[in-house]
């Protein structure tokens, strides 16, 4: 362990019997991360005495949980997570509550605390004051740097960074064709970013894709014996949502005995449920008679844990007492209900960040290309209704919004600001511009991936093999760069700022229908012009 943890100890252990006078715990370890070994290593506790284990490594249950997320969690019930029973057994407890300790965005520690006074159920407000516990023990540490040193695993030559593009000699001396950004601008635009920094980030709410994982989830768990309703709802900031999956439909009277059963059971925990936007659906088929209240024999709830989600819960009605194997595998349903939640969020999250890394692909460095991005974010709109209309697949989809965001991105190093608005470009000047497809490509490669870096290297070739820069012919360009190619092209052709002069957007759908077949992707631009004249609209991101 690092040499300064002996003179700290003393303080940790004081910080740590909050969790006896604060929570009511009556049994807590710390564990730290040690880098040589690689496992977390006790640290200090109380309660335990001769049952506390003296480490844990990456693949322990405590160690899984804890990474899944940055936020406290408690388990009343060992059903409820099988994968911590055992530990739970071990220590002759029932009741556990974990904290996880992230540094730099690394775990680097965990507390685990064990059952409370008087048999008590760990609650809502105690995560609140764990992680106090938890931000306290973080605050000790700083002041020793301890973080920076021995429990780092990654050093900063492993830090991920932007590609940096040096100029020769030459270059160097060359006067810069855009002059650069001033301090005072880059301060203002840090300044607004850090406003929104400011406070801490305030929970998710559940969004569609999160919602079609939880619809699935629930179908399944209508198959547990005797289950004939499960609901999931979402409530304050999450949404205010209840999704039902049932095996009949419900009557008004078991709806609301539903319902009244989830607010007693958030009663007793000091929640309230509020006003849900219901929906019932029957994923089964309707396989009986209507359901009645007094068909809701037994009903059972519990909180939903998912990182940045709060107010999240699943209800579950059976027809009769279920049997001891159906609570077990309703702690199994739970689990796998949390883990798609997670795994929907998380696509999401990085979605949006891929997109983040798109947008300052175009603008880096608080410098701004107006122009470029005007185009980029036109073309970006164009391309992401398009992918929606062919029915697309959501990744194809993504690669096709990523590369229209970036399949510019190359002309802000080739002298964009003095040829973007010149319309008579000369041999030199063209055969200039026609390199920001490799320099594009070479930019966005390691940060988006090699999906995005083709599609954007390949958005200018032509189905009949007369592009650039690799002359591919039909299918050998990738589906993306042949969606983007059209939306770019009329984008281009009837926007008045470019480098030609504007045509009407009849005008630039006959150009892309005389171009089907050599230019562009015959059946592609078929549809296009179809959505076009339909009068389809393009509908910004959400992210925008």
């Amino acid at each position: 362990m690092h040499p300064d943890l002996d003179e700290l100890r003393p303080k940790l252990k004081e910080i740590l019997y909050d969790c006896a006078v604060d929570i009511r715990a009556t049994k807590a370890a710390l564990y730290l991360l040690d880098s040589e070994t690689k496992k977390f290593e006790l640290a200090t506790e109380f309660g335990f005495r001769s049952a506390v284990r003296q480490s844990a490594n990456a693949n322990d249950p405590m160690v899984e949980r804890c990474s899944r997320g940055r936020s406290p969690f408690y388990v009343n019930n060992p059903a409820t997570d099988p994968r911590l029973s055992e530990l739970l057994f071990e220590a002759s407890t029932e009741r556990m509550l974990g904290v996880p300790l992230f540094s730099r965005g690394q775990l680097v520690g965990f507390i685990d605390m064990r059952d409370k006074a008087q048999n008590q159920p760990f609650d809502q407000p105690d995560l609140a004051k764990a992680q106090g516990i938890a931000d306290r023990i973080l605050a000790l540490f700083s002041t020793k740097n301890i973080w920076n040193q021995r429990f780092i695993t990654m050093s900063d030559s492993e830090m991920v960074r932007l590609p940096q593009i040096s100029a020769t000699p030459a270059e160097s001396e060359a006067p810069s064709p855009r002059p650069g950004v001033s301090l005072a601008e880059m301060l203002t635009a840090s300044r607004t970013i850090a406003v929104r920094l400011r406070d801490p980030r305030p929970p998710d709410p559940i969004g569609s894709s999160e919602l079609a994982a939880i619809t699935d989830t629930l179908r399944t768990m209508l198959l547990m014996p005797g289950a004939i309703a499960v609901a999931f709802s979402a409530t304050g900031s999450a949404g205010e949502i209840q999704e039902i999956a049932s095996r009949g439909t419900m009557t008004e009277g078991a709806l609301s005995a539903l319902q009244m059963k989830l607010q007693t059971w958030l009663d007793k925990r000091g929640e309230s449920a509020g006003l849900l936007r219901t929906t019932v659906r029957t994923p089964l088929g309707v396989t009986m008679p209507p359901i009645a209240a007094a068909q809701l024999e037994k009903v059972f709830s519990a909180a939903v844990s998912v990182p940045n989600f709060r107010g999240l819960y699943v209800t579950v009605a059976f027809s009769g007492m279920p049997e001891r194997n159906t609570h077990e595998l309703l702690g199994a349903m739970l689990i796998q209900l949390q883990a798609s939640i997670e795994s929907s969020a998380l696509r999401t999250t990085l979605q949006d960040t891929r997109m983040r890394i798109a947008e300052r692909l175009v603008e880096p460095e608080h410098e701004n290309f107006p122009d470029l991005r005007r185009h980029c974010m036109s073309v970006l709109d164009l391309t992401s209704t398009f992918a929606r209309q062919l029915g697309l697949g959501a990744a194809e989809s993504e690669i096709a919004q990523l590369t229209a965001l970036v399949h510019d991105c190359g002309m802000r190093l080739l002298d964009y600001d003095r040829l973007y608005r010149k319309r008579d470009l000369n041999h030199d000047e063209l055969e200039l511009l026609k390199e920001h497809v490799t320099v594009g490509a070479s930019i966005v490669e390691p940060l988006l991936g090699p999906d995005i870096a083709r599609a954007v290297l390949s958005h200018h070739e032509r189905v009949d093999g007369a592009g650039y820069p690799n002359q591919l012919r039909g299918e050998e360009i990738p589906l993306a760069s042949r969606v983007l190619q059209i939306c770019d092209a009329y984008i281009t052709i009837t926007d008045p700022a470019t480098y030609q002069m504007p045509e009407t957007p009849d005008e630039a759908l006959a150009a892309i229908r005389r171009g089907g077949g050599a230019q562009f992707d015959r059946e592609l631009a078929i549809r296009f012009e179809e959505m076009m004249r339909a009068g389809v609209q393009s509908t910004k991101l959400a992210t925008r």
